[in-house]
């Protein structure tokens, strides 16, 4: 059995037909211009990738920052209306009459 590339389904005798049509077409002295060229093709389509990737990145972690920012005021707005419901509900001390 031949070893594919899983995701082309493409053999190593595909590989060197379609690399022996290349050096045929563009002969030896402009291969290692296009071989350059996809290179930095391959390197532009990376580095793109990974600023899409580290753009997502950051806006999760900001959102998720937005979100404990809320968290913690709500959080804080409870503990607020429970302390003054509890100082509301609190009875207050009878003025005592003087025993005359």
């Amino acid at each position: 059995m031949a070893p594919t590339l899983l995701f082309l389904d493409i053999s190593f005798g595909e590989i060197f037909i379609i690399v022996a049509v290349i050096f045929i077409i563009f002969g030896p002295q402009k291969i290692p211009e296009i071989a350059r060229k996809v290179g930095k093709g391959i390197r532009e389509v990376k580095k793109a990738s990974s600023d899409i990737q580290r753009e997502i990145k950051q806006e999760v972690n900001q959102y998720k920052t937005d979100l404990d920012l809320e968290r913690i005021v709500n959080d804080n707005d409870n503990t607020k209306k429970k302390d003054a419901d509890e100082v509301a509900e609190e009875p207050r001390p009878e003025l005592k009459k003087g025993t005359e």
